[in-house]
């Protein structure tokens, strides 16, 4: 949006300064004066334009400061990423392998795991009618999750 950019808030701004000094200047010429020329409602709007173009210019002005600061930060984080890089790769010495072990020139592949064996498959469940004649005449009849 254009309205956004600083240049087309200042061409706003002078606009509506313009469209004010000629309505004052028509005020004059038709006799008004200074309270009156104040108390004016179209002089009021304009003035009313010219308070939130300015606004929006200070509003405006404060986000590209913001946007500067925050560029500056972040090159200032990797300033600071680079040196302390630079610092352990110098303070860091290289290792200097172990004679009892030798050196893997490259990890070797782990071999696939095994596949899971197959489940022995289930026996097929007697009917009810056997499990109610083997269960008490008191006890409630055990549901198949109970066999589990």
């Amino acid at each position: 949006m254009a309205s956004k950019l600083m240049e087309a808030r200042l061409a706003q701004k002078a606009y509506w300064e313009k469209t004010l000094e000629a309505r004052i200047e028509s005020l004059k010429e038709a006799g008004a004066d200074e309270t009156t020329q104040q108390k004016d409602p179209v002089v009021r709007k304009i003035k009313a334009r010219i308070r939130e173009t300015a606004s929006r210019l200070r509003a405006i002005a404060a986000k590209e400061e913001k946007i500067k600061e925050m560029a500056r930060i972040r090159e200032e984080k990797r300033l600071a990423a680079l040196e302390s890089k630079k610092e352990k790769k110098k303070t860091a010495e290289p290792e200097e392998p172990k004679k009892g072990k030798k050196a893997k020139p490259e990890q070797q592949a782990k071999a696939p795991k095994e596949q899971k064996k197959a489940k022995a498959p289930k026996e097929p469940k007697a009917p009810k009618a056997e499990e109610e004649a083997k269960a008490p005449e008191g006890a409630a009849p055990e549901s198949p999750d109970a066999e589990a």
